[in-house]
């Protein structure tokens, strides 16, 4: 990733997230879709890393894409709100003891793990957790790392989507939207993600642009090999207790699929993909 596309991804989420500015966001995603290369001069492509299994068979034989919701990554990083621990802890002191300098007291006394221990504190991280689904791209087919760890260490597959197409299927899916990720140092350090008391007493207009930028800021060391853009899909969990982890939602086929290095080609699995793309006309290779 070059530093002019690290550049366009960060300006791209900061017209969205903090300018509300649709029109430059889709214009600094453009210039990143312009910087992508063709595939053989034919179309744009964005690439999805996936395990061979009769789940995602099922998704291919329905023209499904299945998004998960971010309360169940195993990262508990990704998509956890960043919270202003001193100015949250100040506005308690100030509630409750009105005649301290809260200020002081915070420096001195006040134990974040107070407060990130509190269960309403927990139950609120999980509610923001569960307000939109996500599912996962990137702009790489040979990228090692994501194999091995997406794609069932090279026994998977790769699915190729026109990003065109995937652009088009947004303008006419009600709720959905595609961001890349920014990747930059010290993710919580960046206020324009934090949330404040306000933000946790009330989800207002100035909380959900914070924290779906929360939702594509990554740091950069850790992650950028990713190369990530998120599609996003607005629809919340509503049973907060339940197991599943995400959902199927009506979205376009791959133009390509590409076949692991490991991948079992005896397997059932294999065999079973060979007859779906053959019926759907998906290349595999």
């Amino acid at each position: 990733m070059t530093r002019k596309q690290l550049e366009l991804r960060i300006k791209a989420n900061a017209e969205k997230y903090i300018h509300k500015d649709t029109e430059a966001c889709v214009d600094a995603i453009m210039e990143l879709y312009k910087r992508i290369p063709d595939v053989g001069g034919v179309f744009k492509p964005l690439y999805r890393y996936r395990s061979l299994n009769s789940n995602e068979l099922n998704s291919l034989e329905n023209e499904t894409i299945f998004m998960r919701w971010p309360s169940s990554y195993d990262d508990k990083s990704d998509c956890t709100p960043v919270f202003d621990f001193e100015e949250i802890s100040e506005y308690i002191i100030k509630k409750n003891h009105p005649i301290l300098n809260a200020e002081k007291v915070v420096k001195e006394f006040i134990n974040i793990d107070d407060i990130i221990e509190n269960p309403r504190f927990a139950e609120k991280i999980n509610e923001m957790r569960n307000m939109w689904m996500i599912a996962c791209f990137t702009e790489r087919y040979n990228n090692s790392k994501m194999w091995a760890q997406y794609a069932n260490n090279f026994s998977g597959i790769c699915l190729v989507y026109s990003f065109f197409d995937v652009l088009e299927t947004i303008k006419h899916t009600e709720g959905m939207s595609i961001m890349p990720v920014r990747y930059v140092d010290n993710r919580d350090k960046y206020k324009d993600i934090c949330l404040n008391h306000k933000d946790l007493l009330e989800f207002n207009d100035e909380t959900e642009p914070k924290y779906q930028l929360t939702c594509t800021t990554k740091e950069k060391l850790s992650y950028s090999f990713e190369e990530e853009w998120r599609l996003i899909y607005e629809r919340e969990k509503v049973n907060t207790d339940g197991e599943e982890k995400g959902d199927c939602i009506p979205f376009i086929n791959p133009a390509v699929i590409i076949c692991g290095n490991s991948v079992d080609k005896n397997s059932l699995e294999y065999q079973r993909l060979i007859r779906i793309a053959k019926g759907k006309g998906i290349r595999v290779i």
